[in-house]
């Protein structure tokens, strides 16, 4: 029995260009009390082969620890490791954390699926102690965190409290994860801004309470930040050492406080890095300064999750903002060209054709670079409008296949409209432009929507950095290897 941990990140990310900083936190953490330990993350090929790769390290190591990470998305995939692992490797603990384990630890008893602990909440400190106590045969029942069987039902030992003081925790391991993969030119970072680019957590938690949400699941409601010394050492690490051109932010709200804001630009520039950027916030914490400062030290977009443009709707999600707001950002936004990406949601509880035809006046009156219209499913975790059967979500995962359609139509259809929710995505993506549901038409507004898309191509910023990138012929190697739209 090999006493080494391995990290698997599902085989179904196998073309997947964003990093997997949870399990490469868990990592360094570990390496850093000194337990050795591996990432298992194969890329740039098929899941099947993936898939092969991770079966053959499993009966080749038939390691101590197996763990796995697991979205929403991914329970089957799990499953069927853990099967594998069960089968194969029946020495092996198996371990799973994230988002699914913490936000319906239940589904994994309910879907057979073979593991020994799950990891609820938040993994770091959860993780380490559970493996210290399985290699030195220690008390279970003492780590926090965890959950398990017992006596037939899922037993819970006590919550762990949240880790305080980020600062404490190591980089995350990039030097266990394909770098040059991760690095390579795509659109998954700053969508659909094609840029040599990496994702970056700068804080944990989020204060708001918006119904459809789950994200202050794991790290809860009080924002816990990393210094800004510590963000921009991170930063130049992962600049100097992989030649990225630019990062995201993937905070839930990157701009909560925006003296932090000021203060790693500000400790950027003395450092003389500069890096073009995108990031996730709402519209209720930026004004113009910020707006102009953020533009000025290369922020290529902010994304937004507007959701509706229906003044009803926004109240019912508990979103905790208004349509004057949204306006009020939006305008600025258009008026200094900073390129600004919108979420909106349809199949909204009580949604109306009304609020449909709110939310695209919106989006045209504001005109976005991007406008993503997302279809709400009642996700584990956020019981909004009514609860998942969990026989459903196989089905639902396959959006947005015709299957996954008739599905919603049947049993999760949450708006007031007779129309199919296919046919209100049809005659959205008709007024405004995707790349994936590209149109025929013959609206001038639709084409506008359209240059605005890719009008980054005439940004001089993004002009300066592809010509000053180490990267160069890989802008041009990598186009056609694409595996994603946005």
């Amino acid at each position: 029995m090999n006493k080494k941990i391995f990290l698997i990140v599902p085989y179904t990310r196998s073309y997947t260009q964003r990093l997997p900083l949870g399990l490469m936190t868990i990592s360094s953490y570990l390496l850093s009390k000194g337990i050795e330990n591996e990432i298992l993350d194969y890329k740039g090929i098929s899941e099947k082969e993936a898939f092969n790769k991770i079966k053959e390290v499993i009966l080749k190591e038939k390691p101590k620890i197996i763990g796995l990470t697991c979205l929403v998305s991914e329970v089957g995939v799990v499953k069927d490791i853990c099967a594998f692992a069960g089968e194969n490797s029946k020495e092996s603990t198996i371990i799973i954390g994230g988002p699914h384990p913490t936000i319906s630890p239940q589904h994994f008893v309910d879907m057979e699926v073979k593991f020994d602990y799950l990891v609820v909440g938040e993994g770091e400190n959860t993780f380490y102690e559970l493996a210290k106590t399985i290699m030195n045969n220690g008390e279970i029942e003492q780590v926090k965190g965890i959950a398990y069987k017992k006596g037939g039902k899922l037993h819970f030992n006590k919550p762990r409290e949240l880790i305080q003081n980020l600062d404490e925790l190591p980089m995350p391991a990039y030097d266990k994860v394909n770098m040059e993969y991760y690095c390579r030119p795509n659109v998954w970072a700053i969508r659909p801004i094609y840029l040599s680019s990496f994702n970056l957590f700068t804080s944990r938690g989020c204060p708001y309470n918006c119904n459809f949400c789950v994200a202050h699941t794991i790290f809860g409601r009080k924002v816990r930040y990393i210094s800004p010394e510590k963000v921009v050492e991170h930063i130049e690490h992962v600049v100097k050492n992989y030649n990225v051109d630019a990062l995201y932010f993937a905070d839930e709200s990157f701009t909560i406080s925006k003296q932090r804001v000021y203060d790693i630009f500000n400790l950027l520039k003395k450092k003389n890095i500069k890096i073009l950027w995108g990031c996730e916030t709402r519209v209720n914490l930026l004004d113009e300064e910020l707006l102009r400062f953020m533009k000025e030290n290369g922020c290529m977009q902010i994304d937004f999750g507007i959701e509706s443009g229906s003044e009803r709707m926004l109240k019912i999600m508990n979103k905790q903002t208004t349509i004057n707001e949204i306006k009020k950002i939006g305008n600025i936004c258009r008026r200094i060209k900073l390129r600004h990406l919108a979420n909106m949601m349809v199949n909204l509880p009580g949604e109306t054709l009304d609020d449909i035809e709110q939310s695209l006046s919106l989006v045209k009156e504001m005109r976005y670079n991007v406008v993503l219209w997302n279809t709400y499913t009642p996700f584990p975790g956020s019981n909004f409008g009514g609860n998942l059967d969990i026989d459903d979500l196989d089905l639902l995962l396959q959006y947005p296949s015709k299957t996954t359609f008739d599905l919603l139509e049947k049993k999760y259809k949450f708006a007031s409209y007779d129309k199919k929710i296919t046919d209100v995505l049809d005659y959205l993506y008709a007024n405004i432009f995707h790349p994936k549901y590209f149109k025929f038409s013959l609206k001038f507004s639709y084409w506008t929507s359209v240059f605005r898309t890719v009008s980054f191509l005439f940004d001089h910023r993004y002009i300066l950095q592809l010509l000053k990138s180490k990267r160069k012929m890989s802008y041009i190697t990598n186009i056609f290897k694409q595996r994603t739209s946005i």
